[in-house]
């Protein structure tokens, strides 16, 4: 009685490893590899601190620690394919077996046996033995299905809770559903088609619309802020690439649309999102027209067009007018800013800065005379 007792003992010891192993390969896997990575972090930062292979072995332990990870996703991507390919085989050869033997343990173990389930072997393996230990085949294929998260079986689970309390023999229904995975599959493939091509979409999007920006930002360059006549200015330039992206949001939402054949509302929905996302990019990366630059660019082009006056009215000032800043980007000698007001004093009543406390808007007239440039400004009046 005493070794009837322990062997039983053994017997259900063997099966708790076991199945904690089934149940937690992976988390062991993720487990080593991190405390692997912590060590050679700790080593690094113990004994090489000041070394040159302090960041190598440090990248190196961070690398390790993330190794777990990387090879259960690779390990995990690969038996799902081979279920994927496989496992309506294993079916129709679980089908036949039970047909003959009337008991699933049984057939488990005679499909398993033959060998005959190719790459996912061990799958079956694992199913068979869970099987044997009085699971149901349902419980082992959830089990055996929690890491792998394969449709295919997700889908062949819902099919047997479907039939379960039918009247049609269990191996028919297994050979009705090996037969239909098939078709599962070709229609999960055409689903996938047009996920990718919907997140394609998505992509091509913010591709363009960042060499938009990119375009914007470094041939808007070019032009100025303010210009008299039937010049294009950076203000119309940029207004004309951020109509150009809005006309691509919307041709992307409606492909979108049309790969889901969604409703009209979620249309409204992704083209609302896509001009959420340009106009927030267009305000943080393209610059604004603030004074300062505008003086800039304005006195770069009556230089490039040996011009000697021009007028700016109201103009968005943000922050104060530095004359150093201006000549240090201009190339001139001296720049001058005399109020409006005090015209007939010249540059006796020149000043070297413009303060702004609060946004306003200021009016220029910039009078260039080789390198000095005298700048004529007045606050708009509020």
């Amino acid at each position: 009685m005493i070794i009837y007792k322990s062997v039983n003992n053994m017997v259900d010891y063997k099966k708790m490893v076991v199945s904690f192993f089934f149940r937690h390969e992976y988390r062991v896997l993720e487990f080593a590899g991190v405390i692997s990575g912590l060590l050679m972090v700790l080593i690094a930062n113990r004994f090489f601190l000041y070394s040159k292979m302090y960041f190598l072995i440090f990248f190196f332990g961070m690398l390790v620690g993330s190794l777990g990870f990387l090879i259960e996703n690779y390990i995990k991507s690969n038996k799902r394919k081979a279920i994927e390919q496989e496992f309506r085989y294993f079916l129709q050869d679980l089908a036949r077996e039970y047909k003959i033997t009337k008991n699933i343990p049984q057939a488990l173990a005679n499909v398993n046996s033959a060998n005959r389930s190719g790459s996912i072997g061990t799958e079956i393996e694992r199913l068979a033995t869970r099987v044997s230990w009085g699971e149901s085949l349902e419980s082992a294929l959830e089990q055996v299905n929690r890491n792998i998260q394969s449709q295919v079986i997700s889908h062949t689970l819902l099919l047997l809770n479907v039939f379960k309390n039918s009247d049609i023999p269990f191996h028919t229904v297994l050979s009705n559903i090996s037969k239909e995975i098939s078709i599962f599959k070709e229609e999960a493939k055409k689903k996938e088609y047009s996920s990718n091509i919907f997140n394609l979409a998505i992509l091509f999007f913010i591709v363009f619309l960042f060499v938009i920006i990119y375009i914007d930002v470094i041939v808007g360059s070019n032009f100025v802020w303010v210009a008299n006549g039937n010049e294009m200015t950076r203000v119309f330039f940029d207004n004309f690439l951020m109509y150009i992206a809005l006309l691509l949001s919307f041709f992307t939402a409606y492909v979108m649309y049309y790969i889901k054949n969604d409703e009209l509302i979620n249309l409204l929905k992704y083209v609302g999102i896509f001009f959420l996302v340009i106009i927030f990019l267009f305000q943080v990366f393209v610059p604004k027209p603030d004074a300062e630059d505008v003086l800039v660019d304005t006195i770069k082009h009556m230089k490039d067009r040996s011009t000697t006056v021009a007028e700016l009215d109201d103009i968005v000032a943000l922050k104060s007018i530095s004359s150093k800043y201006v000549t240090e980007n201009t190339g001139v000698q001296m720049v001058y800013f005399i109020p409006k007001g005090k015209l007939s004093c010249g540059v006796d009543c020149g000043e070297y800065n413009i303060f702004i406390n609060k946004p306003v808007f200021i009016s220029f007239k910039i009078e260039k005379s080789e390198d000095v440039v005298l700048v004529y400004y007045e606050f708009a009046q509020e």
